[in-house]
């Protein structure tokens, strides 16, 4: 053996030795990591295949710089559970932990921030539900993964910057009650948009521009009276528009793909004449219309659910015969509902809700439709003794009379 081939050999062995004890050092060093968050912060630790969960709610977290630190010396963890930190106020340290990819922190009531969280190159979605503190979302800014945002009921956040999201698919921000105003043309990717809640949003711009978009709910936004662009949303899929009151339902009568259909509340509204070229639409339900008073207009492709309820100037179901694959309505609490003879026409029905309509004295055309399997009458104007005959003839509907709501 010549001296150059013993010094390369001796070489690799010393080399092979320092990685062993790098490779010890590491591991110790590990163990030792974990064994300090779950004695030191009590957190839960979980490691399955590709995911390394950490879940914590101690009171020592404010922030996360120190939490962070040990955190990032037991690996590399893929989902940051926070939930319930009473003391947490923001993220800062967060920025150490770039290998996460969710990051959850539901009912935190002292987080106020969202600092920190700016640039994790992997994080996909961020869950800040009911922390209601929460007022600045200024970081969640250059996520290049992040396709989830939920800050549903954080009663005060002020305002939302979406521009440097690029991936951005889903946004709930339910309950959101100071925000005012919110611009999402910059994530045209957008697929599900929930806003119900947001009592004090006055103005959605570039929702036109949401060409992805199959899911919308605006449901007790007061304040709306306009949803400009949303005839062109080609996509959607479910709409919820309960109490708001929109100036024009003009454009949403042409949208292609629409299957679900939510209103209620609308003062003005008398008729579903806006809403006949809804090809589509399987589903419609509507509630508490003071004038709504004519089904004409009603799509004749509805066919899985409708409802009409609480509408007090509905006298007849006149119309509803156009929706000839209907299985369920409802109308209850319609108290000047008194002619249900359309009915007939609908011979696939199965459930029928006729609670509170105490108007309603004659439910004789029930006899003509033979899939019924239950109708609900308590509270209308039909007695039980009045309908004996039609019970014995039709053994396999349950007639329902007790009170609903």
């Amino acid at each position: 053996m010549t001296k150059s081939t013993f010094q390369y050999l001796l070489f690799l062995f010393a080399t092979a030795v320092v990685v062993v004890i790098l490779l010890l050092w590491k591991k110790d060093d590990r163990a030792k990591a974990l064994e300090r968050l779950e004695s030191s912060f009590g957190a839960e630790i979980s490691v399955r295949e590709d995911d390394f969960y950490v879940g914590c709610a101690s009171e020592r977290l404010v922030d996360l710089q120190s939490f962070a630190r040990v955190l990032k010396r037991a690996g590399k963890p893929t989902i940051l559970d926070l939930t319930g930190a009473p003391n947490l106020e923001s993220f800062a340290g967060i920025e150490e932990l770039d290998s996460l990819v969710s990051l959850v922190a539901i009912d935190c009531p002292k987080l106020t921030s969202a600092e920190g969280v700016a640039g994790l190159p992997r994080l996909e979605e961020i869950v800040l539900t009911d922390s209601r503190s929460f007022v600045d979302a200024s970081a969640l800014r250059d996520l290049p993964s992040l396709t989830t945002i939920d800050l549903s009921g954080a009663h005060a956040l002020p305002a939302i910057d979406v521009s440097a999201l690029p991936a951005l698919e889903n946004l709930y921000l339910s309950r959101c009650r100071s925000l005012r105003g919110l611009d999402l043309s910059p994530v045209s990717g957008l697929v599900q948009l929930y806003l119900d809640g947001c009592a004090g949003l006055e103005s959605i711009d570039g929702l036109g521009q949401l060409s992805r978009l199959t899911d919308l709910d605006v449901s007790n936004c007061v304040e709306l009276t306009r949803l400009d662009g949303i005839g062109q949303l080609d996509s959607l899929i479910v709409l919820d528009l309960r109490n708001v009151n929109l100036e024009d339902f003009g454009e949403i009568g042409s949208l292609p793909q629409l299957r679900v259909l939510r209103l209620g509340g609308q003062d003005e509204l008398e008729s579903l004449e806006a809403f006949a070229g809804l090809t589509s639409l399987r589903e419609i339900h509507l509630e508490a219309c003071p004038k709504f008073r004519s089904l004409a207009g009603l799509p004749s492709g509805v066919s899985q659910y409708a409802a009409f309820r609480h509408c007090p100037s509905l006298e007849s179901l006149a119309g509803i015969g156009v929706a000839q694959d209907l299985e369920q309505l409802d109308v209850a609490g319609c108290e000047n509902l008194a002619d249900i003879g359309e009915l007939a026409q609908l011979d696939k029905l199965v459930q029928l809700n006729l609670s509170q309509c105490r108007s309603l004295t004659d439910v004789s055309v029930l006899r003509e439709m033979d899939r019924l399997g239950i109708v609900l009458l308590g509270g209308s104007g039909v007695l039980p003794a009045t309908v004996k005959e039609l019970q014995a003839e039709k053994k396999e509907t349950v007639f329902d009379f007790s009170v609903a709501n």
